[in-house]
């Protein structure tokens, strides 16, 4: 039991574990999935017998169906609530890896059922469905925390839920390397990142019963409930009203595309100037575990003094510095110990924030559905990482001296004139791609620190007041007819 304030008793229900749980599994499944070809782009070019643009498609399409999908899946959440969203996540996300699994599952006993064109086809359908069901689980990460977690609880909740979806990046970039060296050895990969999925999807079939627990868990959450539905466009209207909410929109959206196009992209970036696809997934995880560690300290800090948007504007600061430090040794050869401590340091300094963020978007909003805000911050990150990625064809360059043909580690020296069909992955010169994407990100965090504020509007509802029993009951008939629709 946790009393509030207000002297109603506010009651917590070990269901909400479950939940917690079947959601961070999805996300882990679905996020290690799509980015583990991006970490062995040069392997399944050349197991699937394509180029390297063409493997770029797999993770580009899962993450681009997540802006018509967005929308789609914020509205069903929104609508017919948290359990109907979760359940089409859990189905599309499970769909999707059983249909990458069953791709290439043949060759794994050495059997062949059909051509590598197919095979490269059912992966690339297996993908898109996993990309459909994304939005669906990742929308949810506060209003799971929200609606089902008490005031002492809701920011480790929040933490937990927002960083597992960085968290599955860290295990398909890192493990896929050590797992995944030959392109033969291709189909583990997607046999490996499917079976996460299980656990989650039965998890969510079986154990999420109701959008809602039976009373709500703190007195933002019921004053949530307690509030006036709005039609869907209404709220997406008032949103873009919201000044505070349209600089966290850009600014959030744009760090995790930022992320999510390094951790795309950290790969041929690093062959170019002939670093191991080891290293490249040990910096791409660094980012994600240094950031999944510092959301802890600076998550616990903001909630204990309140202080949220100072802490996440100091933390901010570095990162820009950073971002022209990476843009540097990111194009130098020899330097691998940099190249880590680099990417350490703009984890700390940026994705360590993203949980405060999350309940910054909430705070600025409250009381409008959680997860419309965070659907359409994902949204966000989704339209840009997807336009990070597409301008790195606007910047494409070929290397250009002996030097750095020699040391690049895209594909083998002998190799470095190759027919179209031959062509798996070209060794590229990223140093003006990384400027300018680099260039763009500092802008945004410029803007954020320069131009955002807002009052603390669900801390507010959290104040000392009285309920008369006529309001107690109203409030118990709302959260009734909430989880009966």
């Amino acid at each position: 039991m946790e009393s509030s304030t207000d002297k109603t008793e506010y009651k917590l229900y070990p269901s909400r574990w479950i939940l917690l749980t079947s959601v961070t599994l999805l996300n882990l499944a679905n996020y290690s999935h799509w980015i583990a070809f991006a970490s062995v782009a040069k392997q399944a070019a050349e197991f699937y017998h394509v180029s390297g643009s063409q493997v770029d498609l797999i993770p580009t399409l899962s993450y681009g169906l997540c802006i018509p999908f967005c929308l789609l899946a914020v509205f069903i959440v929104e609508r017919r609530g948290l359990r109907t969203g979760l359940l089409l996540g859990a189905w599309l996300t499970a769909a999707g890896g059983a249909l990458c699994c069953l791709a290439t599952l043949p060759e794994l006993f050495g059997k062949t059922w059909w051509s590598k064109h197919i095979s490269f086809s059912l992966t690339v359908f297996g993908q898109a469905l996993t990309g459909m069901g994304c939005p669906f689980i990742s929308c949810v990460p506060t209003k799971v925390s929200q609606n089902w977690f008490g005031d002492s609880e809701r920011s480790v909740a929040t933490i937990i839920l927002g960083m597992s979806n960085p968290l599955g990046l860290v295990l398909g970039q890192t493990l896929t390397p050590f797992f995944v060296r030959q392109p033969t050895e291709l189909p583990l990969l997607n046999l490996v990142w499917f079976l996460p999925s299980l656990p989650g999807f039965l998890l969510t079939v079986c154990g999420v019963g109701s959008s809602l627990p039976p009373t709500p868990p703190s007195s933002s959450a019921a004053s949530a409930i307690q509030s006036k539905r709005r039609p869907f466009m209404g709220t997406i209207v008032q949103l873009f009203r919201n000044k505070a909410f349209l600089i966290i929109f850009l600014f959030l959206g744009a760090a995790m595309g930022y992320i999510s196009t390094l951790q795309t992209k950290l790969e041929q970036i690093l062959c170019a100037r002939g670093y191991s696809d080891q290293l490249a997934g040990l910096a791409a995880a660094g980012i994600i575990v240094a950031g999944f560690l510092a959301s802890f300290p600076i998550g616990l800090l903001a909630q204990k003094t309140g202080k949220l948007i100072p802490i996440s504007k100091v933390s901010c600061v570095p990162a820009v510095v950073l971002l022209g430090v990476m843009w540097w040794v990111l194009v130098q050869p020899g330097l691998p110990h940099l190249v880590l401590i680099s990417c350490l340091l703009l984890g700390v300094f940026s994705l360590g924030i993203y949980p405060v963020m999350l309940e910054l978007s909430v705070e600025c909003t409250f009381p409008l559905d959680e997860s419309v805000v965070t659907g359409l911050c994902y949204l966000s990150s989704a339209f840009q990482g997807v336009l990070l990625m597409f301008v790195e064809n606007l910047f494409e360059t070929p290397l250009q001296t002996e030097e750095e043909l020699s040391i690049q580690t895209c594909r083998p020296v002998q190799q470095a004139i190759v027919t179209e069909d031959m062509e798996h992955m070209k060794a590229k010169d990223y140093t003006n791609y990384l400027l300018f994407i680099n260039i763009y990100m500092a802008i945004l965090i410029v803007v954020f620190f320069a131009f955002f504020n807002t009052e603390y509007r669900r801390t507010k509802a959290t104040e000392p007041r009285n309920h008369s029993p006529v309001e107690e009951n109203s409030l118990l008939k709302d959260l009734k007819s909430l989880q009966e629709s």
